[in-house]
């Protein structure tokens, strides 16, 4: 099942590399018929086959194999015979169901096709196509791990599918970033597209391609995270606004006065303030608890509505904790 799943995905994104289909299965633009057989181990004669139909996603593929091996394993071990059949899955009840059956070969009406005559393909002909094609997702991947240093996972995630292959790049902007930089920011980037963004688009029930939050403006987000104007949190929230208004991040972050404060000054009465409203916290680190300090910073950061440099409110904090403890001892 995991075999043929992986298969599928492989086909799948290769076409929709070539542009020959979009591949929503969902639609129909995209179907598999899966036959499978079990046989004792020591036996040398095949199994009989079940075809099993009605599967819409990789998912069910996966899970009517499986499903479909378990219930042919359980009827050879009960002493019957598995019946040569055409099954369908039932996706709400996880089962397969027989629909007809094919006990002889000629129930599979294999003949000639006479409207379609043998080909001769020419090899230069061959060449010629080959040549011509696209950069295929398993060459993507790799060029994503060797240039801007992707782990495999990621690579193989904006991959699987051109569409959010072709944002990362466009939003990547790898003719201008070089070295450490260019690799920072191919993690950041990839993390912000299959985790944030792929939420929201989820959300909508939208594919990447139709985003409302182009290439283009998630570059721009990157920007003002790595020029220290947004924290990760506070982007979370520009990002959201972005998206859901269809405005650029500097927008966002003019019209809501999204900056993020990175003044000591400014933090230390909102540190204070939290550590004054929340003494169960600074007891239990003075008690030896010192993961109390990261609570402490979470409700600096609620307090200043993300806005605070999340590395400057944990030193400041920190700091606060310490003296207490020495004016303790």
């Amino acid at each position: 099942p995991e075999e043929a799943r992986n298969y599928l995905t492989g086909i799948h994104s290769i076409l929709q590399y070539l542009g020959v289909t979009t591949g929503n299965m969902q639609d129909g633009n995209f179907r598999c018929d899966a036959n499978i057989s079990v046989r004792p181990t020591g036996e040398t004669e095949l199994g009989r086959k079940v075809e099993v139909k009605n599967m819409n996603s990789f998912r069910a593929v996966y899970n009517a194999l499986k499903h479909e091996t378990e219930r042919q394993v359980n009827v050879l071990q009960s002493g019957d015979r598995v019946v040569q059949e055409t099954r369908g899955w039932v996706d709400g009840r996880d089962i397969t169901v027989s629909q007809r059956s094919k006990e002889q070969a000629h129930d599979y009406r294999y003949f000639p096709e006479p409207d379609l005559p043998p080909l001769s393909l020419a090899a230069s002909w061959i060449k010629a196509l080959e040549s011509s094609l696209p950069e295929l997702p398993v060459h993507r991947c790799s060029r994503f791990l060797d240039e801007v240093g992707l782990s495999e996972y990621d690579a193989r995630l904006l991959t699987s599918s051109k569409a959010t292959a072709d944002y990362f790049e466009e939003a990547l902007d790898a003719v201008r970033l070089t070295g450490d930089g260019l690799k920072s920011r191919a993690k950041g980037l990839s993390n912000w597209i299959l985790v944030e963004l792929a939420r929201l688009l989820n959300l909508e029930g939208a594919d990447i391609s139709e985003s409302r939050f182009p290439p283009e403006r998630m570059r721009e987000l990157m920007e003002l995270i790595d020029d220290g104007t947004l924290s990760s949190s506070l982007a979370k929230t520009v990002l959201e606004e972005a998206f859901s208004t269809c405005a650029s991040p500097s927008a966002v972050v003019k019209d809501r006065g999204y900056v993020q404060i990175s003044d000591a000054s400014a933090l230390e009465a909102a540190v204070e303030e939290a550590l004054e409203n929340n003494p169960q916290a600074v007891g239990d680190y003075l008690n030896g608890k010192e993961n109390a300090a990261k609570y402490l910073v979470g409700q600096v950061m609620k307090a200043t509505r993300g806005q605070s440099k999340p590395d400057l409110v944990a030193s400041l904090v920190d700091a606060k904790l310490k003296a207490i403890k020495l004016e303790r001892v």
